[in-house]
C-alpha cells in the first residue's frame, strides 16, 4: 500500500484548529464508557448464554448440543454485526458519527432489557429460542455500528502522536464491558444459590442494564460531532475536496479492496483468540471441568484485568514504535502463551485455570490495542466509517463467531491442545496480513 508521508496539522484546510488534547481526552472517555455499556449488555448475554441458556431454552437436547446451541445464538449476533454495520456506517460517513452512537446504544439497551423478562422453554415452547435468537440479532445488529463509530470519534479527535493511546479508550470500553458483566454474575452467583439463578436470577443483569443506558445516552448527547468528518464536509461543500459517497460500502470495495480483505484477515485472530479465552474456555470450565461458576468468573474477572493492562501498554507501543508493531508483538504473544495456558487449564485446579486465563489474556489484549487506529488510518475520511466496520465486521465472522464452535469441536474430536493448533493458525494468518498492510502511523487522517 502506498502512503504519503503526512501528519495531522494542527490548523485543517478550512482553517478550523484541531480540538485540545484536553478536548480530545474528554471525547475518548465519553466513547469509553459508552462503549463499556453496550458492550456489557452485549456480553452479558455471551456469558449468560455459556452458563444457563442451554437449560432454560433448549433442555430437549443433550449436554453437548445445547450447549452448542446456546453457542449459536451467541453467533446470531455475528451474522446480525455486518448488517447493522454497515448500516450505520452508511448513515456514519454521510451525516456523522455521533447520530450513530446514540442510535445504536438505544438499540442495544431496548433488546438486552427484553431479554431479561423473555419466557422460558417450559413456559413458551418453541417460541422462546425463537425470540431469544430475535433479541440477540438485535443486538449484533447495534453492536455492529458501535465499535467503528465510538474508535472514530476518539481517533478522530486525537492529536498525532496520542492517536493510538487515545483510541485505545473506547477499545478499553469493550474490556470494562466484559468486567462488568462478569462481576455482575458473579456477585449474583455468590449471594443466591444456584437453583434460584436458574429460576430467575441470571434475568437481574439484563434488566439492570436501563440505568447504564440513560449515562450512556447522556454521555453521547454531550459530545461533538467528529472534527475531522466536519472538516471533510465542509471542504466538499466548498468544492475542494471530493463529495460524500451516495453509497460508501460500494467506494470501499472500488477503492481499497486489497485493503479492507487484509484488514478482515488482520483481525481474525484478534476476534478469535478473545472468544476462545472468554467464552470457550468459560463454558469448559463449568463443564468438563466441573468447576463452580464462581471460581470459573472470577479468573475470567481477573484475566480480564490483564488483558487491559495488555492493551493499555500496547496503545503506547504502538504511538511509539508503530502501529504494526504492536499488533505482531500481540500475535506473538498470543502463539507463545496458548499451549501452556492451556496445559494450566487441563489440571481443572482453579488457581492454575485462573494463572493460565491471565498469562493468554494478556498478548490477546496487546493485540488488540492497536487495531482501531491502525484501521482509521487505512481508510480516507469519506469512506472511513465503512472501511473500518467492513474488516472490523468480516474478521468477526470468520473469527469469533465461528470460533466457539470450532474450538468444541476440536477438543471433542481431537483433545486441547487441537484447539492451541486453531489458534497458533488464525494468528500466523493475522501476521501475514499485518505484514502486507504496512505501518500507518505517519498518514494523514483529513486525506
Amino acid at each position: 500500500m502506498e502512503v504519503v508521508p503526512h501528519v495531522q496539522k494542527e490548523i485543517d484546510d478550512t482553517g478550523t484548529p484541531a480540538p485540545s488534547l484536553a478536548e480530545a481526552t474528554k471525547v475518548a472517555r465519553a466513547a469509553f464508557l459508552g462503549t463499556a455499556i453496550e458492550w456489557y449488555d452485549f456480553y452479558i448475554y455471551a456469558s449468560t448464554a455459556a452458563l444457563v441458556f442451554g437449560t432454560q431454552f433448549f433442555p430437549e437436547m443433550s449436554d453437548v448440543a445445547a450447549t452448542l446451541a446456546s453457542f449459536a445464538t451467541i453467533a446470531v449476533a455475528f451474522a446480525a454485526r455486518p448488517i447493522g454495520g454497515l448500516i450505520f456506517a452508511h448513515f456514519g460517513d454521510r451525516i456523522g458519527r455521533k447520530a450513530t452512537l446514540v442510535v445504536s446504544l438505544v438499540l442495544m439497551g431496548v433488546s438486552t432489557m427484553l431479554v431479561g423478562v423473555l419466557p422460558t422453554y417450559e413456559t413458551a415452547g418453541a417460541i422462546a429460542p425463537v425470540l431469544l435468537v430475535l433479541l440477540r440479532f438485535v443486538q449484533g445488529a447495534a453492536v455492529g455500528g458501535e465499535w467503528g463509530g465510538a474508535v472514530l470519534m476518539a481517533t478522530e479527535f486525537a492529536p498525532h502522536d496520542r492517536r493510538a493511546r487515545l483510541s485505545a479508550w473506547p477499545q478499553q470500553g469493550v474490556t470494562a464491558g466484559l468486567a462488568l458483566s462478569t462481576g455482575v454474575l458473579l456477585v449474583i452467583t455468590l449471594v443466591i444459590p444456584d437453583q434460584t439463578y436458574l429460576d430467575w436470577g441470571w434475568r437481574v443483569p439484563f434488566l439492570s442494564s436501563a440505568a447504564l443506558i440513560v449515562v450512556g445516552l447522556v454521555l453521547r448527547l454531550r459530545i461533538s460531532e467528529s472534527p475531522v468528518f466536519e472538516a471533510g464536509r465542509r471542504k466538499a461543500e466548498a468544492g475542494a475536496g471530493p463529495e460524500t459517497s451516495k453509497l460508501p460500502i460500494v467506494s470501499v470495495v472500488k477503492q481499497a479492496r486489497r485493503t479492507t480483505l487484509l484488514a478482515t484477515l488482520a483481525y481474525v485472530s484478534v476476534s478469535t483468540t478473545f472468544y476462545v479465552a472468554f467464552i470457550f474456555l468459560l463454558a469448559h470450565a463449568t463443564g468438563k471441568l466441573e468447576m463452580s461458576k464462581a471460581s470459573a468468573l472470577t479468573a475470567v474477572l481477573i484475566s480480564a484485568g490483564a488483558y487491559s493492562v495488555g492493551l493499555r501498554l500496547s496503545a503506547g507501543t504502538a504511538d511509539k514504535r508503530g502501529r504494526r508493531t504492536a499488533l505482531m508483538w500481540g500475535l506473538g504473544g498470543a502463539i507463545v502463551t496458548i499451549f501452556p495456558a492451556l496445559a494450566l487449564i487441563e489440571t481443572g485446579e482453579p488457581v492454575l485455570f485462573t494463572v493460565a486465563m491471565v498469562v493468554f489474556a494478556f498478548p490477546v489484549g496487546f493485540a488488540y490495542a492497536p487495531v482501531g487506529v491502525y484501521f482509521a488510518e487505512l481508510f480516507p475520511t469519506a469512506i472511513r466509517y465503512s472501511g473500518v466496520t467492513a474488516a472490523n465486521q468480516a474478521g468477526s465472522l470468520l473469527g469469533a463467531a465461528v470460533a466457539p464452535f470450532i474450538a468444541v469441536g476440536l477438543y471433542e474430536g481431537l483433545g486441547m491442545y487441537a484447539v492451541g493448533a486453531y489458534v497458533v493458525l488464525v494468528s500466523v494468518i493475522s501476521a501475514g496480513a499485518v505484514r502486507a498492510l504496512g505501518e500507518t502511523r505517519h498518514l494523514d487522517l483529513r486525506r
